[in-house]
């Protein structure tokens, strides 16, 4: 195509010469009349059948740069005289360099006092010509749900393709290939901003059109994956990891705005990765996902149910021994919750002394106030004996807590902050004193 196009160049610059000479030597009369000179040529190209429009819009810029180096500075009289030799110049220029038309007339024609000169090109199309259009768009290297966002994306893609090719004569294809690179990038500067696009043009009657499309810098390198929960055992998860950091690393190599611009459908995948999971669903589990684009990105899964409450925390107290021997003191709580409703919860609760060997369990009931106030009471089956607890939500990370023992009439008071995920710091206090309590969520 590119040995065409340069062959076709040629043509013109020989075809222009022998027009450049033919021009000096027109008639001296046609330099007699009025003063008045071109200073604008207007062209048309008009076809039968089967010329595109943005080909006839090509065509009519090349027809604009022949005739205008003919008739621009001219006086209109020299013209108006001599507009046949000016016609059969053009003519035979542009004849020489198109391919798959033939210039069959052309007219030149004076408009007075406007110092515009109207220059008319009919063609003639040759017989074979494209009749379908068949474009294939592909991307490399990409999931499955990015591919199907950029085809999403890119729909239409075909009829840049359609609008230029379908009908024009095959012999004409080079005509649209340098046009057709520019509309591309168009259309993908408006659609798909951060892709570009190579596309190969099998000429036929029935054309096919294969696009590949392109990443454009910067793209996704790494990706920092986080997984959590409020309600289950985030020791669970990891069961889970590898198969959502096989998903989010699935994601490296895709542009960053292209992410950011999809970001809901790419959260939305991702969460359906876990929430697509049997285990997941026999425990109503629901995955929300957030994302933060970048070249180093960041993914939080949180997954949380709305029906079970299953947490296991490692509390150890500095400086309450709970009556025995140690300024530090451990316990290992299994809390397993029923949710009721969205304000109410039964549950077990076994507690674990590691230090003197022995054990709690309780049974309870817990039930939320509209103010986001916990209030609940628990039995102790070993000592049989009730216990009141009162946990009061200040923000998203401060707690405060009361809890009240019938058997020993004893109160405790804390307030609790949550440094991360994983690890919670209280201060508590009762009639004996006030330590400090480290709380660890498994």
């Amino acid at each position: 195509m590119t040995g065409r196009l340069q062959l076709c160049m040629a043509g013109v610059l020989c075809v222009l010469a022998v027009g450049i000479s033919c021009w000096l030597c027109l008639p001296p009369a046609a330099c007699a009349g009025k003063t008045t000179l071109i200073e604008q040529v207007d062209v048309q190209v008009r076809a039968e059948k089967n010329l595109p429009e943005p080909v006839r819009q090509r065509m009519e810029k090349s027809v604009a740069v022949i005739a205008g180096q003919l008739l621009e500075g001219r006086k209109l009289t020299e013209v108006g005289q001599a507009r046949a030799d000016y016609a059969g110049i053009i003519q035979q220029v542009f004849d020489k360099v198109l391919v798959g038309y033939t210039v069959s007339r052309v007219a030149v024609d004076i408009q007075d006092g406007s110092g515009t000169a109207r220059v008319q090109v009919f063609l003639v199309p040759w017989q074979d010509t494209i009749q379908k259009v068949r474009v294939d768009v592909s991307v490399e290297g990409m999931p499955k749900v990015a591919e199907a966002l950029l085809q999403q994306d890119v729909s239409g893609m075909e009829e840049v393709f359609q609008s230029s090719l379908q009908g024009l004569p095959v012999a004409a294809a080079d005509w649209s290939h340098g046009l057709l690179k520019k509309q591309v990038a168009a259309f993908l500067q408006e659609r798909a901003p951060e892709f570009k696009a190579d596309f190969d043009v099998q000429v036929a009657a029935d054309t096919r059109v294969k696009v590949v499309l392109y990443p454009l810098l910067p793209v996704v390198r790494t990706v920092d994956l986080s997984m959590r929960s409020d309600t289950v055992l985030n020791a669970g998860l990891l069961t889970k990891r590898q198969k959502m950091q096989s998903a989010v690393d699935g994601l490296i190599g895709l542009p960053v705005p292209f992410v950011e611009r999809h970001r809901q459908e790419f959260e939305h995948y991702l969460a359906d990765v876990l929430n697509g999971d049997a285990d997941f669903r026999r425990w109503s589990v629901d995955t929300q996902v957030a994302l933060t684009p970048g070249e180093q990105m960041k993914v939080m899964s949180r997954s949380d149910s709305d029906i079970y409450r299953v947490r296991l925390e490692g509390w150890a107290d500095v400086g309450n021994s709970w009556g025995n021997q140690h300024d530090t003191s451990l316990k290992a709580r299994l809390h397993l919750g029923r949710m009721l409703s969205e304000r109410s919860e039964l549950f077990s609760q076994l507690d674990f002394y590691p230090q003197s060997v022995k054990w709690d369990w309780d049974v309870g009931y817990r039930y939320a106030m509209p103010s986001g106030t916990w209030a609940g009471v628990r039995y102790d089956l070993r000592n049989d004996y009730f216990k009141v607890d009162v946990l009061q939500p200040i923000s998203r990370k401060w707690l405060l807590r009361y809890e009240y023992r019938e058997l020993e009439h004893h109160s405790e008071y804390g307030i609790r902050y949550k440094l991360h995920d994983f690890l919670s710091l209280e201060y508590a206090v009762d009639s004996r004193g006030s330590w400090l309590r480290f709380i660890g969520y498994f």
